[in-house]
């Protein structure tokens, strides 16, 4: 095992042990060594990365050739081509499963050796939040690393042109580099060539803003009671509080959508599948697999907590429009994704 997977391994287990980072199949990481990006594959948990699975390396060099090619002025179709660079510079390891790599390696290879990017609960209470660019501002006005605020950019191939736009705009007007990166409706980025230092950055990013909100230390974990044959119970406090107090069905979904993950996972399956998940008297179900039992679990808690704490601050949510919500409904790689948790 090389040293670039097992760090890739380090600090997928870190932020992939943590719910309040990371729910399901959400969040990724890489490590570049060289030419070759090694990163997290698509639909997998960050917690399931090991020597032998979930994760693809990539010919960097390949896809960083692409990025710079880009010119959004001359008519080509960039998604298509992405998709197509993607899987040319996919290579090949023995021992290794093929897999698809993340949608979010071309972000990846712009930013430096280490990325770890989650769906933070924290980190998404301020970019879930209408006013969340200037409680950022007010929250880090005296850290001393860089950071930007992305406004919401369609996941994949637009997110990273306007990530590395950012990055570089970023530098040149300060002369430092952005190691944290918000992106609005989405989450957490942070990036850097000291892995010891990513890490200690995420947590010093996620406690910074659990301070300036006044939360404990209660929301690393969801619980779910084995109840029959392929039906599980919702034991999480912050899950079980919120939905005897509001209304969870497609409707409120729909009319609060927040980010992508949710409508991947909840949205669309309670426009498809509402039998999976049953919210009555308090109570919430899952009558499927364990897996995705615990995929919902998951992303409802995340997506509640959220919707929680902003309403109890007096704050305004900031929502998806059509426009989002609808590219991301149609959008193959998200029911690839969708596709494995079950």
């Amino acid at each position: 095992m090389t040293q670039a997977i097992s760090d890739l391994i380090d600090i997928s287990s870190y932020a992939g042990a943590r719910v309040d980072y990371t729910q399901g199949g959400g969040g990724n990481t890489s490590v570049k060594d060289g030419g070759v990006m090694y990163i997290k594959a698509s639909g997998f948990k960050l917690k399931d990365i090991n020597e032998n699975t979930a994760y693809v390396p990539m010919d960097l060099n390949k896809i960083k050739a692409f990025y710079e090619s880009v010119d959004l002025t001359d008519g080509r179709d960039y998604e298509a081509l992405n998709k197509q660079v993607t899987a040319e510079a996919t290579l090949k390891q023995e021992g290794l499963a093929s897999l698809r790599p993340s949608v979010e390696v071309g972000f990846h290879s712009v930013l430096k050796k280490y990325v770890i990017h989650t769906h933070s609960i924290y980190a998404n209470l301020i970019t879930c939040c209408a006013t969340g660019e200037e409680l950022a501002a007010k929250i880090f006005k005296d850290s001393d690393f860089g950071y930007v605020f992305l406004p919401y950019v369609d996941p994949g191939f637009m997110l990273s042109v306007k990530m590395g736009e950012a990055i570089k705009g970023y530098g040149e007007k300060t002369g430092k580099y952005a190691e944290v990166i918000f992106m609005k409706n989405h989450g957490l980025v942070v990036n850097g060539d000291d892995k010891q230092r990513v890490i200690a950055l995420n947590e010093e990013v996620n406690n910074a803003i659990e301070k300036y909100f006044g939360l404990k230390d209660e929301y690393r974990t969801v619980t779910l009671k084995e109840k029959g044959e392929n039906v599980f119970v919702s034991e999480t406090k912050t899950v079980n509080e919120f939905v005897k107090t509001h209304t969870v069905d497609k409707a409120m979904l729909d009319k609060n959508s927040l980010y992508p993950d949710q409508l991947v996972y909840l949205n669309n399956l309670m426009a498809f599948s509402p039998e999976k998940i049953q919210i009555k008297n308090g109570t919430v179900e899952y009558h499927t697999s364990l897996k995705e039992a615990q995929t919902l679990e998951e992303t409802l808690f995340a997506y509640v907590f959220v919707l929680k704490v902003i309403e109890e601050n007096g704050l305004k949510l900031s929502l998806m429009n059509e426009k989002d919500i609808d590219f991301i409904n149609n959008w193959e790689a998200e029911k690839y994704r969708r596709s494995l948790s079950k």
